[in-house]
């Protein structure tokens, strides 16, 4: 990566925030789900947590929630290192989920969850979030499509970060 090692707090305001939200926002008509959701795994931390996200509904009932890296999609994407999904996170017993992210879901009508690792600099840092209604599947050609948007994303997050106009 060309820039400054990305934290945490990268995405408070400034183009890191704004490189997030615009690629959140594309990948989410890419692929035509409700909701789309950066997580984060700042140095050091053994949490993940919501840095962007779009759709309709309540954003800030998400941005700066956390996961513990193990639970959820997010958590499972970044420790399996691959693009995973279930058809019902609500009724997965395979998939442990934090109470904040089963009342975000059953408020939006959110079944199915995809989720990707996120890679800068060949570095796991975080997990990109597709999540829909009931009925969508995702095949190994679906799974490879998100694998890649959320490459997409790292590429966008990393353009962001580097020498800025003036710099």
């Amino acid at each position: 990566m060309s820039g400054p090692a990305l934290s945490l707090s990268a995405f408070d305001s400034g183009p890191v925030s704004a490189a997030a939200a615009a690629a959140l926002s594309a990948v989410r008509t890419a692929v035509g789900v409700r909701r789309t959701a950066l997580f984060w795994l700042d140095d050091g931390s053994s949490w993940l947590t919501c840095v962007a996200t779009a759709g309709a509904g309540e954003v800030d009932r998400w941005i700066g929630q956390t996961l513990a890296a193990g639970l959820g999609m997010a958590g499972r994407a970044v420790r399996e290192g691959r693009p995973v999904w279930t058809p019902d996170l609500l009724t997965d017993p395979s998939v442990p989920i934090a109470p904040w992210l089963r009342e975000r879901l059953e408020a939006e009508g959110l079944r199915v969850v995809a989720a990707a690792p996120v890679r800068l600099d060949g570095v796991t840092r975080a997990a990109l979030g597709f999540l829909d209604g009931p009925g969508r599947q995702y095949d190994a050609e679906g799974l490879r499509r998100i694998g890649l948007l959320a490459d997409d994303v790292a590429a966008a997050l990393e353009r962001s970060a580097g020498p800025q106009p003036g710099d």
